[in-house]
């Protein structure tokens, strides 16, 4: 099994640990995405505490516990738990989602 956990530290950095390791700078509480390669997507933001809410559940089991004191536990803590590598996990504070389909257009008839 591959595991991959992410938390937030102090008021600016989200840790990956696990088969992925890496910290990424997120600054001025602006907040953001994290996607992940089994297709999860997470939103993450910051209030004095790290919130970490599952947009898409993908491949990987989730599992989260939540943070409850602002001085010892300020993050929640969010585990994926795949049989293959989860890939890769990017953070980034821009999503494009895709809008509902509109109806397919007919031919223009011609006289």
């Amino acid at each position: 099994m591959y595991t991959v956990t992410v938390y937030g530290a102090s008021d600016d950095l989200i840790e990956i640990d696990g088969d992925i390791r890496e910290e990424f700078g997120a600054y001025n509480n602006d907040g953001g995405h994290l996607a992940f390669g089994d297709g999860t997507l997470l939103s993450v933001e910051y209030n004095g505490f790290w919130r970490f809410h599952v947009i898409r559940k993908g491949d990987a089991e989730i599992t989260k516990v939540e943070g409850t004191d602002e001085n010892t536990d300020y993050s929640d803590k969010i585990t994926l738990t795949w049989d293959k590598p989860i890939g890769f996990v990017l953070f980034g504070t821009n999503v494009c989602k895709q809008q509902a389909a509109s109806p397919p257009m007919r031919p223009l008839e011609t006289p």
